[in-house]
């Protein structure tokens, strides 16, 4: 028992680095390294820098001149390459006892890498397919898997998991903040695609609401726990409103049907936590409910005068309204989706087991379009095997959360990992919009859920005899 209640202690906070035999007691041996340990923060700052700069692709200051810079690519990467340097020897990462749950998670996401692998083997020396296209699809994906591994040993620590989303949600902030400059204000001409659309302050796929959208249930379910300042909690529902707000102004439908499933899940968590803090609670559900009549005011203003009914304001909701309410056929509504939906329904058959090759659906589907659908690309491209296992990686981080939910009695541990588990679920439905698999923000909310989730997994259960640089 003093065991666990010291376990406990660390984890809330209680129990401060340099009480020696505290941490002895808790059966944690004391930091020896202190500049290999200096060498772990520097990376950790890194990465969360990296972060916070995964929903900007491109230089949003100068992005005509300097299209190719991802600043936040290069803090990722260094971040990753500092942490494993400082991670090699007895007291590193690599001596850390992790959880059987997140073992099993990480062994499903190694089984779908090599699948990816051996489907480009297959397809260049088979079909003939571009050696190339494959390398860098499979480089791409093992990037990210990268990314989600160094989250989820570095959020041993949870002062660095807490750092890890106060930067994801300023992230939120900087890149919501241009969709609300342009919707109000004059902003310049690259903000703005066709019709009148808002960009993410970026010229590439890397669409805003794979970035923004998962904010929206993080940080209002978050908000719940009891641990949170007020001043924190204030920060949280400002940004969540931020993001709400640019959802609306990219003019996209996965946007807009993002963050209705959204709204829906904050206002479960604000029933099933009502009370850990009820007059927040209360707030953020009838905030929910609010948002969702003027929601059903909108549609049936829609239906009844067209887009001159909808505020002067959001010009760029009539076109998901229109796709959405139209009385036109169903392929009118989705546009290219459909197109891909029927040939990969037809022709995915003839590939089942290793598909046409990572990277290959556009050239050898000969469609102008990218894929826009993460689980038909992911079906065509590397087959059904694939899929299942990349299905299987996403419900192993939300049951193992959702257990959490509900077979703890902690509270805030509870809305943590009902928080984490939403988030993680709504870039994974954003992946039906568009190829969530080649943007940074899957496997960032992965890394996020499941290092989090670990950590208090070692916390309340397995004991960790070994100091380890990054939870200390």
């Amino acid at each position: 028992m003093p065991y666990r209640q010291n376990r406990r202690q660390l984890a809330s906070g209680s129990l401060r680095p340099g009480r020696r035999q505290s941490y002895r007691d808790a059966g944690i041996e004391p930091l020896r390294h202190s500049s290999t340990k200096g060498l772990m923060g520097f990376a950790v700052m890194l990465l969360a820098f990296g972060v916070f700069l995964s929903g900007v692709l491109i230089n949003p200051m100068n992005p005509e001149r300097i299209n190719k810079i991802v600043a936040a690519d290069l803090f990722l990467v260094t971040g990753s390459l500092l942490f494993f340097l400082s991670s090699i020897d007895k007291y590193g990462i690599f001596s850390l006892k992790v959880h059987p749950n997140t073992r099993a998670i990480f062994l499903v996401l190694g089984a779908f890498l090599l699948w990816i692998f051996l489907s480009g083997v297959v397809a260049t020396f088979v079909y003939e397919q571009p050696f190339g296209v494959f390398t860098q699809t499979l480089a791409n994906y093992s990037y990210g898997a990268v990314i989600c591994f160094v989250l989820v040993a570095a959020s041993a620590n949870p002062a660095n998991a807490r750092l890890f989303i106060i930067a994801y949600a300023l992230g939120v902030v900087l890149v919501a903040s241009f969709s609300a400059w342009a919707m109000f204000g004059e902003a310049p001409g690259w903000a703005y695609h066709g019709g009148g659309r808002i960009k993410s302050t970026t010229q590439s796929v890397n669409q805003l609401a794979a970035f923004v959208a998962p904010a929206i249930p993080l940080l209002l379910i978050l908000s719940l726990g009891r641990a949170v300042s007020n001043s924190t909690t204030i920060f949280f529902l400002f940004t969540a409103g931020l993001a709400s707000l640019s959802l609306f102004g990219t003019g996209s439908r996965t946007a807009l049907a993002l963050f209705v499933v959204s709204l829906c899940i904050v206002a479960l968590a604000a029933i099933l936590f009502r009370h850990s803090r009820s007059g927040l609670a209360f707030l953020i559900l009838g905030s929910c409910v609010a948002v969702t009549i003027g929601l059903v005011v909108l549609v049936i203003a829609f239906l009844e005068f067209g887009a001159s009914a909808l505020p002067s304001y959001l010009p760029s909701l009539a076109r998901p309204l229109d796709r959405f309410l139209s009385p036109d056929s169903v392929e009118v509504s989705l546009g290219p989706r459909y197109d891909q939906l029927v040939a990969v329904s037809s022709r995915w058959v003839d590939y089942p087991i290793f598909g046409v090759g990572p990277g290959n659906f556009k050239s050898f589907m000969g469609s102008d379009f990218e894929v826009h659908n993460t689980y038909l690309g992911t079906l065509m491209e590397t087959g059904a095997p694939s899929l299942l296992l990349l299905l299987f990686f996403q419900m192993l981080v939300c049951i193992i959360a959702l257990q959490v939910t509900i077979g703890h009695n902690e509270i805030d541990l509870r809305i943590r990992a009902f928080a984490l588990a939403s988030a993680f679920l709504i870039v994974s439905l954003y992946g039906m919009g568009s190829f969530g698999l080649r943007q940074r923000p899957f496997w960032i909310q992965a890394g996020f859920a499941i290092g989090v989730l670990n950590h208090y997994w070692l916390t309340l259960g397995i004991p960790q005899k070994r100091a380890i640089r990054c939870s200390v």
